[in-house]
């Protein structure tokens, strides 16, 4: 990971070649080790340090990207080069609006020392070999364990400067047994050492595998499904870009037919703030726009919409601060002022409720506990009408008890229509990481929810 010092010199380095042209650059520096596992032995130990810088150069109607990871002088000076070259080959388009220059500096820091200093891959070597010890001999673990520390570096021929650093430890864990049960699934992410808990997080996922034997397969029909956080995040995360504004205009939000009426539970209330303790975020966002915190739903209300600059500016408002960055291994996400989605929410709080998860089940007298969902499309966008399936344990529930283990189960269900059924929302949440911005900054803190009539339409033999 790049230091600012190291950050600005190469973007500084880059701006000085773009001949007089209005330019803006963008450097991810990353650096990530995995320790990955199967059959409760340590596979594979990888570690990679890559640094891209991306320089895009603009004219009044048109816009050219290239990136490098050459970071030297000739090899900065000849991707800018390409960059300006290519502007001939790119027809007109939208016309450009002005480059960020206010504040001149703004800078983040999410990294922990201590963390940093505490997890190499021997330590998480020996971590994982400690929780490999503890289980069953006839149930095994597969998974990952990854320290990652990253940074964006951003600048532009109008004086602005943007910088970020962060870094977390990341497990997720899939146990199955070795007789022809199910799998149990669990998952952490840590930002600091106290939220470090991999005993914890592999003790859950042992716990559901156990649980998740002698399957029992029930007709697709409409159940009360109870949804643990990780469930809720498949599908919250399938409506984040309508609440956009790029979505209102193109009138492909279901928000956007009745604005300020009530569209899902009032149970919902849902923010966007990357200044929570709960979401830890990035102060800007890939256009160098200071990010604002919004409310997007209240009581079930559409409120704030996100915007970047070119749909702030159709809408003749001002940019919240939510567009995209680009990565290595996201190549179609924003870098400088074009995304073919348009802003989109990245630190989102979900309001929690009165009672536990566990006491939510308690009063449940039939229901369906799905631990995550998989392999969701959409089928149609406009009414957020998904598909997928349950995965790692799905669970009847009876009387307030978790009586069976059930077959996994293919859903399709109108979002907005499972939102507006929300019977409970638990008080405990966690926070579940995105794998976007880089790895650092996104995340979203989500309570579990006892949704009605959600609707299975089919079964599967598939047992993990």
């Amino acid at each position: 990971m790049l230091s600012k010092e190291r950050t600005y010199d190469l973007i500084d380095t880059a701006l000085q070649n773009t001949q007089g042209y209005p330019a803006q650059v963008l450097i991810n520096s990353a650096a990530n080790g995995f320790n990955r596992f199967a059959h409760s032995e340590i596979h594979q130990n990888v570690f990679e340090d890559r640094t891209t810088l991306y320089v895009t150069v603009y004219e009044a109607r048109k816009a050219s990207t290239t990136s490098t990871c050459v970071l030297s002088d000739a090899g900065i000076a000849a991707a800018v080069k390409r960059a300006i070259a290519n502007l001939s080959l790119i027809p007109d388009g939208e016309e450009q609006p002005e480059l960020v220059s206010d504040p001149v500096v703004l800078e983040t820091s999410l990294f922990n020392q201590v963390l940093h200093d505490s997890y190499d891959v021997r330590v998480r070597s020996k971590m994982l070999a400690e929780v490999f010890a503890t289980l069953p001999v006839e149930y095994k673990s597969y998974g990952q364990l990854s320290y990652g520390a990253h940074s964006w570096g951003m600048g532009n021929t109008a004086g602005m400067r943007r910088y970020v650093n962060g870094n977390f430890l990341r497990s997720s864990v899939v146990i199955s047994d070795a007789l022809g049960g199910g799998a149990g699934y669990a998952d952490m992410s840590a930002n600091t050492p106290d939220e470090v808990d991999l005993t914890g997080t592999f003790a859950i996922a042992l716990n559901k595998a156990q649980m998740n034997r002698n399957l029992l397969e029930i007709e697709p029909g409409a159940y009360t499904v109870l949804l643990e956080p990780q469930a809720v995040s498949g599908i919250l995360g399938t409506i984040y870009r309508n609440f956009s504004g790029t979505a209102r205009q193109n009138r492909s939000s279901p928000f956007s037919a009745s604005p300020g009426e009530r569209v899902v539970s009032e149970k919902l209330t849902i923010v966007d703030d990357w200044s929570s303790p709960f979401v830890p975020g990035i102060s800007f966002d890939g256009q160098g726009t200071p990010r604002t915190k919004l409310t997007l739903l209240e009581n079930g209300v559409p409120k704030g919409l996100v915007y970047d600059i070119i749909s702030a500016k159709k809408a003749g408002v001002v940019s919240t601060g939510h567009a995209g960055f680009r990565s290595p291994s996201h190549s179609s996400l924003l870098m400088g002022y074009r995304s073919a989605g348009g802003a989109s929410p990245s630190n989102i709080i979900v309001s929690g409720g009165e009672k536990s998860f566990k006491q939510i089940i308690a009063e449940t007298e039939r229901g369906v506990l799905v631990t995550r969902f998989w392999y969701q499309n959409a089928i149609n966008p406009r009414e957020t009408l998904l598909t997928g399936l349950t995965r790692d344990g799905l669970f009847l529930v009876e009387n307030g008890q978790i009586t069976r283990a059930l077959h996994n189960m293919r859903f399709t269900q109108r979002i907005i229509e499972a939102f507006n059924n929300v019977e409970e929302i638990s008080q405990d949440r966690k926070r579940i990481t995105r794998m976007v911005n880089g790895g650092i900054g996104s995340a979203s803190y989500l309570p579990g929810m006892k949704i009605n009539n959600f609707h299975f339409t089919g079964n599967t033999s598939f047992s993990a």
